[in-house]
C-alpha cells in the first residue's frame, strides 16, 4: 500500500528522523513531502491530495492548532488525516489540536518510530471510515429523496386512475337503474330484475373495492365499523351471487341449522374477505368442480366463535409456498402467467379477519385444492390474537383449495 504524507516541521532533524521512521514501515510506503512552516503547508495542499499530515505544534508565524483551523475554514475537497507532534506534553494543546480536526498527538523523543507508525496509520484508516460514513449518509438521504418523489408521483398516478375508473362505474349503476324504471312492468320478469340488482351492487362493490385498493397503496387503514350482522345471511347472499355469473362451478352451502351465526363485525370488512376467497376458488379450480362453504361453531371456545371454510378442488398451493401465502405480492408458483392478481388478496384478507381479533389459516395439497379457514370471535373485545388455526369438525369433503392469489 502506498500512501502520501505531509510533514510539516521546521526542525530539520526532526524531519529527517521521521523520513526514516516511516521509511522502516514494512507494511506500508509512505511518499513524503516535507515543508518547513504553515504558510508552505497551506500552498501545497491546495495543489495536491495527501492522505495524511505530521504536523508540529510549534511552527514559525502560525502554531499547528491555527493551522487546522485555517484548513477547516478553507473547505478542502478531501481532509488528510492529522497526527500532531510537540516537543512538550502539554495536555491543553493535546485538547486545542483534536478539537480542531487531528487525529492523534505525539510528545517528540517520547515516541518509538513503531508508535509513530501506528498512530499514523490508525489515524488515516479513522478518517477514511468517516468518509465512507459520510457518503453513505448522503447516498441514503438521495435515495430517501428519491423514493419519497416515486411514492407521490405514484399516489398521484393511483388518484388519477380510481378518479377513472368511478367514471364507467357510476355510468353503469345509471343505467341501471333507468332501465329497472323503464322497463314496462309486464316485461319486468324476476330474472331480469335480478340481473339488474346484481349490475348495481356489483358498481357499488367495485367503487368501494377502488377506494380500499386505495387506501392500501397509501398505506392507510380505517378503523372498523362494527354492527350486529348475520354471517350466514351474508355467505347465502355471495353465494347466490356467485350461482349466477359464475354458472361453470357448482356452489354448496353447509350450515347447521337452528344455530346462531350473527356476531358484532364490520360487515364490509368481510364481504371484502368473503369475495376473495370465493373469488379464488372459482379462479384456481377448473370448470365443474365444486366449491363448498361451510359454517360452524366452535363449541369448546366460551365465546363460541364463527368458523367459515371456504374448499375447493382447484390447483391447490405447493409446499414450499404455503408459509407464504399471505405474504403481500405473493403468488403461487403453479400459478400460470395468464391467470390475472396481485398477490395481495389475501394478505388484506388476513389483515381484515386480524382486526377482528380472528385467523386466517390455510390447508392444501397441490392438485388437490386448498382449504381456507376463517374464525371469527363474536364480541367486540378483541384480546389476544389467536396463533394456531382452529381445532374444530373436518372441513366438509372435497378436499383444500386456492393458490395464493
Amino acid at each position: 500500500m502506498r500512501l502520501r504524507v505531509l510533514l510539516v516541521d521546521d526542525g530539520m532533524s526532526d524531519r529527517i528522523a521521521v523520513s526514516r521512521a516511516l521509511a522502516k514501515d514494512p507494511d506500508i510506503q509512505w511518499e513524503v513531502a516535507q515543508v518547513a512552516s504553515a504558510e508552505e503547508a497551506l500552498a501545497h495542499l491546495t495543489g495536491n491530495a495527501v492522505d495524511a499530515m505530521l504536523l508540529d505544534y510549534h511552527l514559525p508565524g502560525m502554531n499547528g492548532v491555527a493551522l487546522l483551523q485555517k484548513l477547516a475554514a478553507l473547505g478542502l475537497p478531501t481532509v488528510p488525516a492529522v497526527v500532531v507532534l510537540t516537543g512538550s506534553g502539554n495536555e491543553r494543546v493535546a485538547v486545542d489540536a483534536m478539537k480542531s480536526g487531528a487525529q492523534d498527538y505525539l510528545v517528540k523523543d517520547a515516541f518509538s518510530p513503531e508508535r509513530l507508525r501506528r498512530s499514523l496509520r490508525a489515524a488515516v484508516d479513522s478518517v477514511r471510515m468517516t468518509r465512507e460514513l459520510e457518503e453513505r449518509r448522503l447516498r441514503a438521504e438521495r435515495a430517501e429523496a428519491v423514493a419519497r418523489d416515486a411514492l407521490a408521483v405514484r399516489d398521484e398516478l393511483f388518484a388519477l386512475a380510481t378518479h377513472d375508473l368511478k367514471g364507467p362505474l357510476q355510468i353503469m349503476t345509471l343505467n341501471a337503474q333507468v332501465l329497472r324504471r323503464q322497463i314496462p312492468a309486464a316485461a319486468m320478469t324476476p330474472a331480469l330484475e335480478t340481473r339488474l340488482g346484481h349490475i348495481v351492487r356489483a358498481a357499488h362493490r367495485m367503487g368501494e373495492l377502488i377506494d380500499h385498493f386505495l387506501e392500501v397503496t397509501r398505506g392507510q387503514e380505517r378503523p372498523l365499523k362494527r354492527e350486529r350482522m348475520d354471517l350466514l345471511a351474508m355467505v347465502r347472499g355471495k353465494v347466490r351471487e356467485l350461482e349466477a355469473t359464475a354458472s361453470r362451478h357448482v356452489f354448496v352451502l353447509e350450515a347447521p341449522e337452528g344455530r346462531d351465526f350473527a356476531g358484532d363485525w364490520d360487515a364490509h370488512a368481510l364481504e371484502r374477505v368473503l369475495e376473495n376467497l370465493l373469488g379464488n376458488a372459482v379462479k384456481y379450480s377448473a370448470a365443474g368442480s365444486t366449491v363448498t362453504v361451510r359454517l360452524a361453531v366452535e363449541e369448546q371456545d366460551p365465546q363460541q366463535a364463527v368458523l367459515l371454510y371456504v374448499v375447493d378442488q382447484g390447483i391447490g398451493i405447493p409446499a414450499a409456498d404455503l408459509p407464504f401465502v399471505f405474504e403481500r405480492f405473493h403468488r403461487g408458483s403453479n400459478v400460470s402467467q395468464d391467470v390475472s392478481g396481485s398477490g395481495v388478496g389475501l394478505a388484506s384478507a388476513r389483515r381484515m379477519v386480524e382486526l377482528h381479533g380472528g385467523t386466517l389459516a390455510v390447508e392444501s395439497q397441490e392438485a388437490r385444492g386448498s382449504t381456507f379457514i376463517m374464525r371469527l370471535p363474536r364480541g367486540l373485545s378483541l384480546g389476544a390474537l389467536p396463533t394456531t388455526p382452529p381445532q374444530a369438525a373436518p372441513p366438509p369433503r372435497g378436499g383444500p383449495s386456492h393458490s395464493a392469489p
